[in-house]
């Protein structure tokens, strides 16, 4: 597993030794023994695991992993599914590699090698799109932090709990009257799946928010020159920028900013920017930035206690995508309490049937999940965010607000 950047040699000890001692799903008995063992335990649950653990996404991917075997030890500590006897969650994690080609096998290859009951993954919407596809045709349910719209259209086992693409757009075009009474926007963002979903919404929303665009302009993600990029935004007479990038995209476009001489308000979305190695990599220049978020650390009394665990692990705060993958693992548990059963399709009818307004399977903005017919969150909506003091504060809507809005 390839380190995050910024990732310092001890911290690469305490989660590798996290991952180690939380892996397994074996039993051992004593050797001991005084009396024969009269009831066996009852058997784990297998939940499969889709992340990028390498390749361009392996920052978010790592993190991810780490929550995800957090999320199950905290499900296995409190008891296991008490309806199966007390079972344990058995997260069996499969790397697809940041490449769609992997994501297809490895999600083939996970469902026919495993008796599974559900599948969390992948967060980026590119991956989870093939994800989700695969996980239809074997009839086994797929929770997702991932944002494009397309999934939920067609598809009977995937639910997204958190907010859309969309909504992204709409609470990233409200948060620019926050910084001028009258927004000139430049919008530039990577020809990706999450890319093009959220920037159309932005495009579609606009007018209706009384936000003018100025400029919207695609670029290929993973490019190594934002110049001619950022020379566009300048001459646009935007004052304020939306780039819907995933972070070493936006990095250089942060940097490239900055290079130029530009001053103008930045919105830097989800994606890149929710992560702590933004910071990281930007340092100082990161803040006062604002972005969106479907999860923030800061949001209610059980994401202080999940971030507090974290950090001791990781060394660095609960992201968005690794939050949010708590929420869904306690989603499953849930749904597996219900159904009293291990049949992917009966706990897919008991996820769709799911109804929380507390504890960790409701830790969301607003603090509540029900799915509809297209397994869509009906609550779900995003959080508007911000970097200060080398934090992510919560600070829009009002309701969700944790921190009021530095001026910049």
């Amino acid at each position: 597993m390839k380190k995050g950047r910024g990732q310092t040699p001890t911290k690469s000890l305490r989660r590798r030794d996290f991952l180690i001692k939380t892996g397994g799903g074996a039993l051992a008995t004593s050797a001991f023994a005084a009396f024969p063992i009269i009831s066996r335990a009852a058997e784990p649950v297998n939940i499969g695991a889709l992340y990028p653990v390498t390749g361009s996404f392996a920052q978010i991917g790592q993190g991810c992993v780490t929550a995800a075997k957090l999320a199950a030890q905290m499900v296995n500590d409190a008891g296991g599914i008490k309806s199966l006897g007390g079972a344990k969650l058995n997260l069996i994690v499969s790397d697809v590699q940041s490449d769609t080609t992997v994501t297809r096998t490895e999600t083939d290859r996970l469902i026919s090698s495993n008796k599974l009951s559900a599948i969390h993954g992948c967060f980026a919407s590119a991956l989870t799109l093939i994800a989700s596809e695969v996980a239809e045709r074997a009839k086994v349910p797929l929770l997702t932090g991932s944002s494009s719209d397309q999934l939920n259209k067609g598809r009977n086992y995937t639910f997204t709990p958190f907010a859309r693409a969309s909504q992204f757009a709409q609470a990233q075009l409200r948060m620019s009257r926050l910084v001028s009474d009258k927004p000139k926007v430049a919008v530039i963002f990577e020809n990706t799946a999450f890319g093009t979903a959220t920037s159309n919404g932005l495009r579609e929303q606009a007018a209706g928010e009384g936000v003018e665009i100025v400029l919207f302009e695609p670029y290929s993600a993973g490019f190594a020159d934002a110049s001619p990029l950022i020379n566009k935004v300048k001459a646009s007479g935007a004052n304020a920028l939306f780039s819907v990038s995933y972070l070493n995209d936006l990095i250089l476009i942060v940097r490239t900013v900055k290079q130029v001489g530009l001053s103008i308000a930045i919105n830097g979305g989800s994606g890149g920017f929710v992560i702590p190695d933004f910071y990281k990599s930007v340092g100082k220049l990161a803040e006062g930035l604002q972005g969106v978020a479907h999860w923030n650390h800061d949001m209610d009394a059980n994401a202080q206690k999940v971030n507090a665990d974290y950090q001791k692990i990781a060394g660095e705060f609960l992201f968005e995508y690794a939050g949010g993958l708590v929420a869904q693992t306690f989603m499953i548990a849930d749904a597996l309490e219900r159904a009293a059963s291990t049949d992917p399709q009966k706990v897919r009818d008991a996820i769709a049937s799911l109804d929380v307004s507390k504890g960790y399977a409701a830790m969301c903005p607003g603090g509540k999940v029900k799915f509809g017919p297209d397994g869509k969150n009906i609550h779900a909506h995003p959080v508007g965010v911000q970097w200060q003091n080398g934090d992510l504060a919560s600070v829009f809507p009002k309701e969700d607000a944790r921190a009021p809005l530095m001026k910049t």
